[in-house]
Parts: structure tokens; C-alpha cells; sequence
């Protein structure tokens, strides 16, 4: 058990090692506050939030491979997981309600807390998810970049 405790410690910080390599200390502590809630409040976040949202859609469609044929078919199985995803990420990484989430693909907030909540436990067991996690692995760290970016 402490093994596993060092060994996630040792990944953390090589992950934090990768963003100060990459974005340098004040830009990695400014991304730090913004996903853990931390930083204050500006009003830039509603733009920021829209733009957020507006990526996490249409990124997912690209990541999960939605034609534009299979964005009128919402019963097809790579816009459901895009749409997942999508609900799971906004909610995580924006303070937008389960009904300001589902507005961007005309649901409501009971839709949007069961695809989060479905999504994870989707995230819980990734052997038996493999090809969603991968690509849902994906559309986050194109997210955090982004963030990144418009910071």
C-alpha cells in the first residue's frame, strides 16, 4: 500500500516537473489554481467558461470521431460517448450546473447526472473500457492544455 502511495507521489511530480518544463513555475501555479478551484474569481471566467465548454464539445467530437452524419444520429454510440465525456469534463473542470451543462446538447439536469455518473464508473473500470478511457484520456489532456493556453 505504501508502495503504491510513492509510486503515485513520484508520478505526480513528474507530472508537475512536465508543466513547469513546459509552461515555466508562475504559468503551472496559475493552471494549478484554476483546476483545483482555487483561483479567484475574474470577470473573465464567464468567457472563460464558454470557451472551455465550446472546446470540450467539439473536441469531443473530433477525439471520439462524430461525423457530422452521426451528430443527427444521437443514438449512435461515438455521439453518446463524446456527449459523456463532454458532461464528465465540463463538470469537473467548470462550476456550470448539471443544467447549464446539458443545454449544450439540449438535455436535462437528470441526463447530465446520470452520464456523469455513468461515466465514472466507465473511468473506475478501465480494463473492461479500454477504447473510451483512451480517448477520453485524450480529450482531458487536450482540456488541460487548452486551459493552459487562455490562462
Amino acid at each position: 500500500m505504501e508502495n503504491m502511495a510513492r509510486k503515485e507521489y513520484t508520478e505526480l511530480q513528474q507530472g508537475v516537473d512536465k508543466l513547469v518544463g513546459k509552461f515555466g513555475m508562475e504559468k503551472t501555479l496559475k493552471i494549478i489554481a484554476q483546476l483545483s478551484g482555487t483561483s479567484k474569481m475574474r470577470t473573465r471566467q464567464k468567457e472563460q467558461t464558454k470557451l472551455i465548454t465550446t472546446f470540450v464539445v467539439s473536441e469531443a467530437f473530433k477525439v471520439f470521431n462524430v461525423t457530422e452524419a452521426l451528430k443527427n444520429r444521437v443514438r449512435s454510440l461515438e455521439y453518446r460517448e463524446a456527449r459523456m465525456a463532454s458532461y464528465h469534463l465540463l463538470n469537473k473542470y467548470t462550476e456550470l450546473s448539471y443544467k447549464e451543462i446539458g443545454k449544450q446538447f439540449n438535455q436535462g439536469r437528470f441526463g447530465v447526472y446520470y452520464h456523469v455518473k455513468n461515466c465514472s464508473e466507465f473511468l473506475s473500470i478501465p480494463k473492461f473500457n479500454k477504447s473510451f478511457v483512451s480517448r477520453y484520456e485524450v480529450l482531458e489532456e487536450n482540456l488541460i492544455q487548452f486551459i493552459a493556453k487562455i490562462n
